[in-house]
């Protein structure tokens, strides 16, 4: 592999290299032509020198930086992912195997592993593929990692805009790590006063670190490039101590090292700045075995936790509790089961309010969210991503809103937007193979479901609202938030985008475009056209017997470290709230508290209720001096209570004697030989025939003691109970040391059988007082749960009263209005028939006036001397 094994390895090219000249020198006579030319050029300018000598060496120094050149097609730097099989990890201690961010090298799904051998590179075809791979190699460098306590570093990072840059300049930013590269922003142009990125960096698996750089680089696309171009412009140094914790820190940095040409108040330059938000995490993650019952807690009550938790936490809260929800669930295999209960849940609770399913905020709609982009992945890329990618190359405007495009422009991008919508339609109604089988899984259960309830429209409601409302539309609206690209996309491509997805919802929703949105009229047409192919996707989607191949999920999921982030959330979570709260997730607390007694941290432990006894699981503690007495114990369990056998009408079954001692003469001067601990006694009241054996020390008293054997046909005299007479202690002085000693054995049989007794007595009393608290125990739950559920009813009855008497008080405040409408209504109309009755009296008086001034003018004419002259210039006649 020559030239590209030394670029991804650290190892010389294959053939000899003395007489080589360095690295982009061109020995005489030599061009830089063919594919080892562009490689070394490339090697030479663009971002490969710095991603190859940072990934070789750790602590590479800043000399070594270049600026990136513009992306290109290149020869890829990784190898074939099956050549990971033939590393030897086993034996390396101090290997970092690590995700590699697809800015480094150009490529998707990379991944990098660092040993004594050197740094290699290996690509893969999807996110789920790189993260199995790196798990196999971890579990192949530390086969019992699951079993064993280690610490998750893990960084999020969102480079959002930088202020006060040089105008008209191209830049980008450089992740490092303890002097190490890990990421690069893309290249952006400073058009105004402030540079906006907004790009999203998550990187896991870290090695432990301790410090944040970020360096400036101008991206000259020039062919001569000057030594200074190679230095970065500014950098921003960040503990990241200061950024550990749940919560994102975000405030603005100054760019130390570079200053713009403007200047402040005081005459001094003005400082560039970058807005940073960022979260660093150290997890601490327990053997797994620590987790067992954390895990059944979680895969057997997942509803009541989510019954409990949902009215009591912030819509923040509900996405990080979902999403390791998720993930714990999807590793245990209940996930698909976890998301079914929860979309059927939400149907009954919403009843008749169906416009408002999976439109809220809830841990359902969070859930299904994060489970869509855990195993959609693979879908999202193989539907969207050359879409995507394509409208990030166009220049092609699809505005088609009159107030912000020309008329002439308005019917050919009308047609833009129309060809646009029709690609992303056909692409995600065609590709089939990629779907998830899972969803397939989900999507049926829904519509299964909701047929029962007859409420069929429902499930597709619910499919539409969870496939294409939380899923396609909004990763075809940012897709750099479904890492489908790393840029945010620019205005125009924004623009686009944003209609596009208006489309692809409507159509989904089965919805025309109304007045409110009337630029958008043209394309109700195509909307109609495709109503149908849209009802088949949506019934292939969701049916299972479907004859189309799809994939599924093959990820992996870290449960140990998943279950860590849970705890912690939950601990979170569930510490601040009011203890009634508490005392209802029980035992939860419980489960929590023992985790973080286990982690030894300063993580909060949750108050449990006086009623609620927290206990822990039972350990097994041995006797002291279990192995001193042990031996006794065994020898005590061969001994027999005859009366007891017999008030049991039993019989002891018969046991060969091996071994046994007879009663001495008085005169016998000898020890007597003591019974073994595992030695049995004989039957009672039979007497076998002995077999006697002696030691080795006393065979000279076998002789003398031969008739005391031959007479023996009694029963061995410890067997039977002393008579009472013995146990006055005048009478035991004159006895034999044996008699004495079967005297002593048979006290301790009966000290034994009456302690037996108490013993059986006290069990019996033990396990009465047990079944009867049992009882008692299973009595007081039932009232509980009654008076909880009648509280419940009480709760709901008052919450219906609540809302009623909410709903009377508006409709007392409406007729209140209306009463007092109607109030001065009658008042005003009171003043119009007033004022009516005075017009009508003032008409009747002036028609009488009138009447009046008739009759007088009639009268007038028997007087013609007082008879008015018309004209007013005549003079007035005389008597």
């Amino acid at each position: 592999m020559g030239l590209k094994k030394w670029l991804v390895c650290g190892a010389p090219p294959e053939g000899p290299t003395e007489n080589a000249p360095p690295l982009g020198q061109k020995s005489k006579g030599q061009s830089e032509g063919g594919v080892k030319g562009m490689i070394i050029r490339r090697f030479k300018q663009g971002p490969l020198a710095r991603s190859s000598s940072h990934l070789n060496d750790v602590n590479g120094s800043l000399d070594s930086v270049r600026p990136a050149s513009v992306l290109g097609s290149r020869e890829s730097l990784t190898m074939p992912v099956s050549m990971a099989e033939s590393l030897d990890l086993s034996n390396d201690k101090n290997i970092v195997i690590r995700p590699l961010h697809s800015s480094i090298l150009g490529e998707k799904y990379c991944f990098e592993v660092i040993n004594a051998e050197g740094s290699r590179c290996f690509g893969c075809t999807s996110a789920a593929e790189r993260d199995r791979w790196i798990e196999n190699l971890r579990r192949a460098a530390q086969p019992n990692k699951d079993n064993c306590e280690r610490t998750e570093n893990m960084l999020s990072f969102w480079v959002n805009d930088a202020k006060d840059l040089a105008p008209k300049k191209r830049y980008f930013w450089e992740l490092h790590l303890d002097g190490s590269l890990y990421a690069r922003t893309t290249s952006k142009t400073n058009t105004m006063g402030t540079l906006f990125w907004g790009e999203l960096f998550e990187l896991d698996n870290l090695p432990p670190v301790s410090q944040l750089t970020l360096y400036l680089f101008r991206d000259e696309e020039s062919k001569k490039k000057s030594k200074e171009d190679n230095c970065p412009l500014g950098s921003v140094s960040i503990s990241l101590p200061e950024l550990t914790g749940r919560q994102f820190m975000e405030r603005w940095y100054p760019v130390a090292g570079h200053s713009g040409k403007e200047r402040n108040r005081e005459g001094g330059a003005v400082v560039a700045s970058i807005r940073i938000k960022a979260r660093y995490q150290n997890v601490k993650v327990l053997p797994i075995e620590q987790y067992k019952e954390f895990a059944e807690y979680i895969t057997f009550n997942y509803m009541e936790l989510c019954t409990g938790l949902e009215p009591i936490i912030s819509v923040k809260e509900k996405e990080e509790l979902t999403c390791a929800l998720v993930h714990v669930l999807q590793s245990i295999g209940k996930a698909k089961d976890f998301l079914k209960d929860l979309g059927i849940a939400e149907v009954d609770r919403f009843g008749e309010k169906e416009s408002l399913i999976f439109r809220e905020n809830t841990l359902v709609t969070k859930a299904i969210d994060e489970y869509m982009k855990l195993v959609g992945q693979k879908y999202l890329i193989d539907t969207l991503g050359d879409f995507i990618a394509g409208l990030y190359q166009s220049s092609v405007s699809c505005e088609v809103d009159p107030q912000k495009c020309s008329p002439s422009e308005l019917q050919e991008q009308q047609q833009n937007l129309r060809s646009g919508c029709e690609e992303a339609f056909q692409r995600i109604t065609e590709t089939y193979s990629s779907f998830p089988g899972e969803l397939n899984e989900i999507f049926s259960c829904w519509q299964e479901e909701c047929s029962i309830r007859e409420k069929r429209d429902i499930g597709t409601r619910l499919i539409c609202a969870s496939l294409f409302l939380r899923f396609l539309c909004p990763a075809i609206m940012s897709p750099s938030l479904f890492g489908l690209t790393q840029q945010y996309p620019p205005d125009g491509t924004a623009r686009t985008l944003t209609l596009t997805a208006k489309v692809i919802q409507n159509l989904a929703n089965f919805t025309p475009f109304g007045d409110k949105e009337e630029y958008m009229l043209f394309i109700n047409e195509f909307l109609e056209q495709h109503w149908d192919r849209m009802r088949a996707f949506l019934q292939d989607v969701s049916n299972p017997d479907s004859e189309v191949h799809m994939s599924r999920f093959d990820g992996y999921v870290d449960l140990p470290l998943q279950l860590s982030i849970l705890h912690e959330l939950l601990c979170a979570i569930i510490a601040p709230i009011d203890q009634p709260a508490i005392d209802k997730l029980h035992p939860l607390p419980s489960i929590l508290n023992r985790i973080t007694d286990s982690l030894g941290s300063s993580a909060p432990r949750i108050s449990i209720g006086s009623m609620i006894v927290e206990q822990s699981k039972p350990v097994y503690v041995p006797p002291k001096d279990l192995v001193k007495y042990s031996p006794v114990n065994n020898s005590m369990q061969q001994i027999y209570c005859e009366d007891k056998y017999r008030a049991l009408g039993k019989e002891r079954r018969a046991v060969q004697r091996t071994q046994s001692v007879p009663a001495r003469n008085k005169t016998h001067k000898g020890l007597p030989a003591r019974q073994a601990s595992t030695e049995e006694l004989p039957p009672y009241p039979e007497t076998p025939q002995l077999d006697i054996s002696y030691p080795a020390s006393r065979q000279d008293h076998q002789t003398q003691d031969q008739a005391g054997m031959k007479q023996l046909s009694k029963t061995v005299p410890w067997i039977n109970p002393p008579p009472e007479s013995l146990v006055d202690k005048k009478e035991n002085e004159g006895l034999h040391p044996l008699e004495k000693h079967d005297q002593e054995l048979s006290e301790l049989r009966r000290d034994l059988d009456s302690a037996a007794d108490r013993e059986m007595e006290l069990a019996k009393r033990l396990e009465d007082f047990i079944a009867q608290s049992q009882d008692q125990h299973a009595l007081l739950q039932g009232q509980v749960q009654e008076l909880r559920g009648q509280l419940e009813a009480r709760d709901e009855q008052l919450a219906s009263a609540t809302f009623r008497l909410g709903v009377i008080e508006e409709e007392r405040g409406e007729d209140l209005d209306k009463l007092s409408a109607a109030a001065a209504a009658l008042e005003r109309m009171n003043m119009l028939e007033q004022q009516y009755a005075d017009l009508v009296y003032v008409i009747n008086q002036l028609k009488e006036a009138q009447a009046s001034n008739q009759t007088s003018n009639h009268v007038a004419p028997s007087n013609p001397e007082k008879e008015p002259v018309e004209n007013g210039d005549a003079e007035t006649k005389g008597p």
